[in-house]
């Protein structure tokens, strides 16, 4: 074993290495330990989060005035006194000596108070982003009503509920879009002056060193993978030494956080190859998930590869949107073969469930009155067997091979909150469910936020009650399988908000265990419709390692749509995910999905952002939507262009690189279109696959540090480096038009 040791608790180098100069082989903890955020006074860190497996852990030591202490199971951070933005953690065990950043809490109290003679209630409450939505019922005096909220610096969206009904702050005339029909008022917490932020940069490098440029950084924290090196602050420049143990790793990373006393920095990412600075994009590879270019498709929606397994639902009150078109694995593997995922420059797909689904018709949609089949894959009545409609075992099998060849990665959307009532598990499990009845007699669906951990999506899709263990080990031993029997290369997970973190602890350290057998990185993803940090909470080492962005996706969508929304909100939208997820984030920046009406139906003004959210799919039913205004493709170009250049992996939903129109579900699920396309159809796929080969082509797009420059109305500017790649963004909004620069 070659033995980590410590040197000094101020020392800037907390490791050094054997007379091998070799890197220790045996770290316990896989991929790169996450920072740890403190919360409260007292903050839990869960030990097996880092370790992937048990380690005897001798101490732990803070750099900060923070008292730790441990057991088996956690480690304890108590804040005392006055705690600087950053510190470090050290954690020796079995005589090696892992760092970890720890980041201090950002929120502060605030207080919400409104003037009585403006409202008339008996009990009033607030409902926000600050508090996921849920209600919370402020006090009263003879004045004024008024709650406290812990808040980070930022704009919210929120509303007042006066005696059970939704209104606005009639002390606040701040308003936004709520992009279903409706508005929300927005309270803004103001945060230390912009002006003094310290920001840090990749300047030059040669075989050993590492040069950085600062402003107003009066410190940083460097971690080659876990493991804390030498960071020599010499004036505005910072050196850093690449561990020479480093060429004995085909794939390792350094990375940087910088901090003054007002704030922190933005993070640096810098990945090495056998210890030398990768310059060059094609020489990453597919565990490199920060070069990532996403596809999704509904397999069923997608290509017809044999016919022969076309088995549409035999029940009349199933209307055709709601049928089985007749998509299938072959077909995904056809378009693998005949280049088009190659074309586009994609390098990653991700298909929708693939397991087996009912053979009759269930849901109930009124105007129009129609059932539903369940083509969408999102009604499993088993969680290992492949839907004999969209294909076999072999064909799964076939397309991971071809797709693999190609050298394109695969994600398995998968299912865990719920089971269809014909699933095995529920039959014979009837107490693996959470209860469809609430202690008041009301049916707990379709309660998202208020019981979010139980509440069932259907009266016939029973939610599991993953808080047990013996229901968490069954699905996720059944997960599993699709990456050792299929070879999946990840999961996009469903309804993610709504299960415990115990299910994802137990996945994630099955999956990391996989992961180096394999000596792949398997990739996971999450969706949560929430708050930043209600997303956040899923993120991190021991959980997933991203969700999509919605945030992101509510705010472009009406500024890329609309003539109307300011360029401003976009660039705050940006600052408030690059502060909640790190400027080197994997989260998924989506141009839409099979749950939104599509994108370019909005942008021409066939749809209206004041519509009623469930209008939307009657729209779909009862419309023939098409698009009706060529701008809207130069809208979806842009929104594009923006996705391909900010931090983060894009994701592009099937159709929308040619710009397929829709309303609602299924609308917003179409059969895709390869043949007979329009010329702006043409044109824009041309242009996304151009953006596309940009993003593939600069490391500065996938690893370089992020400066937004400009921000007005009509205008954002930002700016991407890395080292001497530097790329310029300019997206206009008075002409619909972007431009990329790129400089070396």
């Amino acid at each position: 074993m070659n033995k980590i040791l410590f040197l000094s608790a101020v020392a800037l180098i907390v490791f050094a290495c054997n007379k091998s100069n070799a890197a220790p082989k045996d770290s316990k903890i896989y991929g790169l330990a996450s920072p740890i955020q403190l919360v409260g006074n007292i903050t839990k860190v869960v030990i097996e989060d880092y370790f992937t497996e048990e380690v005897l852990i001798d101490s732990v030591v803070s750099d900060d005035d923070i008292k730790t202490s441990y057991n088996s199971d956690y480690i304890f951070l108590v804040s005392q006194g006055n705690i600087k933005p950053l510190s470090n953690l050290t954690i020796y065990a079995e005589g090696i000596s892992y760092s970890i950043l720890v980041v201090n809490k950002k929120t502060k109290t605030t207080s919400v108070r409104i003037n009585k003679n403006l409202i008339t209630a008996n009990i009033l409450q607030i409902t926000g982003e600050f508090n996921n939505w849920l209600p919370t019922k402020m006090s009263s005096d003879n004045e004024n009503w008024f709650t406290q909220l812990e808040l980070k610096p930022g704009k919210y969206q929120y509303k007042l509920i006066a005696d059970g009904k939704e209104i606005d702050d009639p002390s606040n005339p701040s308003k936004i879009s709520n992009g279903m029909g409706g508005f929300n008022n927005v309270r803004e917490l103001e945060g230390p002056d912009k002006a003094n932020f310290p920001e840090i940069s990749t300047e030059s490098f040669t075989k050993s060193e590492i040069i950085l440029s600062t402003s107003k950084t009066e410190n940083v924290y460097a971690y080659w993978n876990n493991f804390r090196i030498e960071a020599k602050k010499e004036g505005n420049k910072i050196k850093l030494l690449i561990p020479p143990f480093a060429k004995y790793e085909i794939r390792s990373h350094i990375r940087i956080f910088g901090y003054n006393h007002v704030a922190t920095s933005n993070d640096l990412l810098i990945p090495l190859a056998k210890g030398n600075v990768i310059t060059d994009a094609s020489k990453l590879n597919n565990s490199d998930w920060h070069s990532s270019i996403m596809y999704f498709m509904m397999v069923d929606r997608f290509v017809d590869g044999d016919s022969t397994n076309n088995h549409p639902v035999k029940d009349s009150e199933i209307l055709p949107k709601a049928q089985y078109y007749g998509g299938d694995i072959k077909g995904i593997t056809q378009k693998i073969e005949s280049g088009y995922f190659k074309n586009l420059n994609i390098n990653t797909i991700w298909v929708s469930p693939i397991t087996q689904n009912p053979l009759d018709a269930w849901g109930q949609f009124h105007e129009p009155e129609t059932k539903f089949s369940g083509y969408h894959g999102y009604w499993p009545i088993t969680s290992t067997t492949v839907d004999y409609r969209l294909g076999s075992s072999a064909d799964v099998k076939e397309m991971l091979r071809v797709a693999h060849k190609s050298r394109l990665s695969v994600l398995l959307d998968y299912v865990a909150n719920h089971v269809h009532e014909q699933h095995p598990v529920y039959q014979n499990h009837k107490d693996w469910v959470t209860p469809l009845y609430l202690p008041d007699g009301t049916m707990n669906t379709e309660k998202w936020d208020e019981y979010r951990l139980t509440t069932w999506f259907d009266t016939f899709l029973p939610t599991l009650d993953l808080r047990k263990q013996e229901v968490t080990d069954f699905m996720v031993d059944s997960a599993i399988h699709w990456i050792t029997e299929y070879d999946f290369d990840g999961f996009r997970h469903d309804a993610t908000k709504h299960i415990s973190n115990n299910f994802w602890r137990t996945l994630n350290k099955k999956v990391k265990a996989v992961s180096k057998e394999k000596r792949k990185y398997i990739y996971q993803i999450g969706e949560t419709y929430g708050t930043h940090d209600l997303i956040n909470s899923y993120i991190g080492s021991g959980l997933l390692d991203a969700q999509f962005d919605f945030n992101m996706y509510d705010n472009a969508l009406p500024v890329f749509a609309t003539q109307d929304e300011s360029m401003t909100r976009l660039g705050d939208a940006l600052e408030a995910s690059l502060s909640t997820y790190g400027h080197h984030h994997l989260m998924g920046n989506i141009t839409g999905n099979q749950d939104k009406p599509r994108f370019i139906s909005f942008a021409d003004g066939s749809l209206s952002f004041d519509t009623p959210w469930m209008e939307y799919k009657r729209i779909g039913w009862n419309q023939n939507i098409e698009v009706q205004d060529s701008l809207a493709y130069r809208k979806m170009a842009m929104f594009n262009a923006f996705n391909m250049t900010i931090p983060g992996i894009p994701i592009i939903y099937y159709g929308d690189e040619i710009g397929m129109a829709g309303a609602g579900d299924p609308d917003n699920r179409r059969m895709m279109r390869f043949e007979n396309l329009k010329e702006h159809e043409t044109a824009l796929q041309k242009e996304i696959a151009e953006l596309t080969t940009l993003r593939n082509t600069n490391m500065a797009l996938l690893y370089g540090d992020f400066e937004i420059l400009e921000n007005t109305d009509k205008e954002l500017i930002y700016e991407r480096k890395y080292f001497d790649n530097e790329v310029l963004i300019t997206l206009d909004k008075s002409t619909w038009t972007y431009s990329i620069k790129v400089g070396q």
